[in-house]
């Protein structure tokens, strides 16, 4: 009966989405249009323009000033292809694009809306937020304890002549000095040191071109917790490289109950990236923590960090309630909900006394008077995220 309410709905608010006369904005104007007018597929990337409308802090964007150079925040060549895995199902998609020089190869390093420079960034459609602010105040609050995620701006988007609706353009997780900061490891570093970093890992979904690189079982699911290389690249990992980081992720499992600092877990992971990645995912009682969705990265010589974190659609409260999923709940620990649980460290860690303390004392000070999550600044923050 859900299904077949949220399908009326959607039938019935189409026209009315198409019909919208799209003309200006508080927010950057992000106009798409492809090479030939494509539709744009989930892959490979197909070719394209964009342009950037920002006129400023406090300043109308108008789409009549696509052709003012001085209104244009990016004028250039893209490559660009749909992304997202349950949000494909959605009329409004998700996209991933590379910002290329007119030669349409090589990559143009770029900032944009005032984000540090790169080629690879993200517009994300807010999939199944209607409150459309969970990923960016999400985003935002980790960035403010300390810990990086990919930096947001809001906007409007017309693809090929079509308004489709507000997206909040943001950067990809990846190695670089300004987001994920780790050494980049190559092909040839196979012996130690180099072998040790720097290496993006991520236990998700297995989807498009992504290739399963190994699993880890679970306390509760079914099936064991797929582990992804993010980088290197799944064609350019070495054995010894997916070896060793897989190594990694053992010692940890073998560890978690073990609090020598010679042999046990704060030998292997950075034990506060591992406490505020918890806190904001429990804050937000994020249905896909842990087991979709969850990066780690390891730099040279380093241990392993948890984070960035990533996907917070399905966050305080929200789920696919149309699939019948309700599972963001204030009174449950996402780690040990009887879902998307995760591989089992994150509970072995969680029932660890010394690591439960390093939470706690954690948990206190972020949420003392003036700090990022004390309820007076969150709510706060959310009234200005609306606003």
């Amino acid at each position: 009966m859900k299904k077949l309410l949220h399908l009326i709905f959607f039938i019935l608010l189409a026209p009315q989405l198409k019909a919208q006369d799209f003309t200006d904005s508080n927010l950057p104007i992000v106009i798409i249009t492809t090479d030939n007018n494509q539709d744009i597929p989930d892959e490979p990337k197909i070719l394209g323009n964009m342009k950037i409308i920002y006129n400023g802090p406090g300043v109308r964007n108008y789409i009549s000033d696509q052709n003012t150079a001085l209104a244009l925040n990016y004028n250039g060549r893209i490559g660009i292809e749909a992304r997202g895995s349950t949000s494909q199902f959605l009329d409004k998609k998700p996209y991933s694009l590379t910002t290329l020089q007119p030669d349409n190869v090589t990559n143009n390093n770029v900032s944009l809306l005032g984000m540090p420079k790169e080629n690879d960034w993200i517009l994300n459609a807010l999939a199944y937020d209607a409150s459309m602010i969970r990923d960016y105040i999400s985003y935002n609050l980790s960035r403010m304890i300390g810990e990086y995620a990919p930096r947001t701006q809001y906007c409007e988007v017309v693809v090929n002549g079509e308004y489709r609706g507000l997206y909040i353009l943001m950067e990809k997780i990846k190695a670089d000095g300004n987001r994920v900061d780790i050494s980049k490891i190559k092909p040839t570093d196979n012996t130690l040191p180099d072998l040790t970093g720097g290496y993006i890992t991520k236990a998700d979904k297995v989807v498009g071109t992504d290739v399963l690189a190994w699993t880890m079982s679970s306390y509760i699911d079914v099936n064991d917790i797929n582990f992804i290389h993010e980088f290197p690249k799944p064609t350019d990992v070495t054995a010894p490289q997916n070896n060793y980081i897989k190594s990694v992720f053992e010692k940890l499992a073998e560890t978690a109950n073990n609090t020598s600092i010679l042999n046990g877990y704060p030998s292997v992971i950075d034990i506060p990236s591992f406490v505020d990645f918890m806190l904001i995912n429990e804050l937000a009682a994020n249905v896909d923590a842990y087991k979709f969705s969850t990066y780690f990265h390891k730099d040279k010589n380093a241990k392993l960090r948890a984070g960035p974190i990533w996907d917070f659609n399905l966050t305080y409260g929200n789920d696919l309630f149309f699939w019948g999923l309700d599972r963001s709940k204030t009174y449950l620990w996402q780690f040990d909900n009887g879902d998307n649980t995760g591989p089992k460290f994150w509970k072995d860690l969680f029932d660890n006394s010394q690591f439960k303390c390093y939470l706690a004392k954690r948990w206190k000070e972020l949420t003392s008077t003036g700090q990022p999550l004390n309820l007076a600044n969150l709510n706060t923050y959310i009234d200005e995220t609306v606003t």
